[in-house]
């Protein structure tokens, strides 16, 4: 089984507190474009909230399980940490809300490349993780932070047996989708919305 993780539990500062995950590119939002790319690649996804009270602002209808953060305050290692506690897949795909251009192809591909590993994770040429746009090994998850009181998600990608993927051989597999684009501010998304 294969679970994915959609960390939605961000305050938004940098979009006026407008949630990013409501943010629409063609005529979706961005939770529903991820959520359908998802679908045809994984068994189950979370969409991993700050808190009880986010869980309530979501429709029902969504095909997901809704979890909160159990370390309160930690970011996306946060969420990572909740998304490991909760999935039932031996391995998992973890996304920001942030990042519209999903493909599923890249996903399967990274799933592939996790074997023998607990971790895959992108890797830009200046040394940069993808840390977001990676898959983990559920178990490895578990024991580092059973160990560790982490806020940095590259800490995590160190202490883990991680299989780096450069970026490029990533973006070769689906050259018509900007998969690591993170669209943080409404500026960013007005551009994308003209493209």
């Amino acid at each position: 089984m294969i679970s994915a993780i959609i960390l939605v539990g961000g305050w938004a500062t940098r979009a006026n507190g407008y949630p990013k995950y409501l943010f629409t590119c063609e005529n979706k939002t961005f939770l529903e474009r991820q959520i359908e790319e998802l679908q045809s690649c994984v068994d189950e996804i979370l969409v991993v909230c700050r808190d009880k009270e986010q869980i309530a602002v979501f429709p029902d209808n969504n095909p997901v399980i809704y979890i909160h953060d159990i370390r309160k305050n930690q970011g996306p290692s946060g969420g990572i940490h909740s998304g490991a506690w909760h999935a039932n897949g031996e391995l998992f795909f973890a996304t920001a809300c942030d990042m519209p251009f999903l493909s599923s192809v890249v996903i399967t591909h990274l799933i592939k490349l996790s074997e023998g590993f607990d971790a895959a994770v992108p890797i830009w040429e200046d040394g940069k993780y993808e840390p977001l746009c990676a898959v983990y090994r559920r178990d490895s998850v578990r024991r580092f932070y059973e160990t560790h009181d982490e806020r940095s998600l590259t800490a995590l990608v160190k202490n883990l047996n991680t299989n780096y993927i450069p970026v490029q051989d990533l973006i070769n597999l689906a050259p018509e989708k900007d998969i690591f684009l993170n669209v943080n501010d409404l500026n960013l998304l007005s551009k994308i919305r003209e493209k």
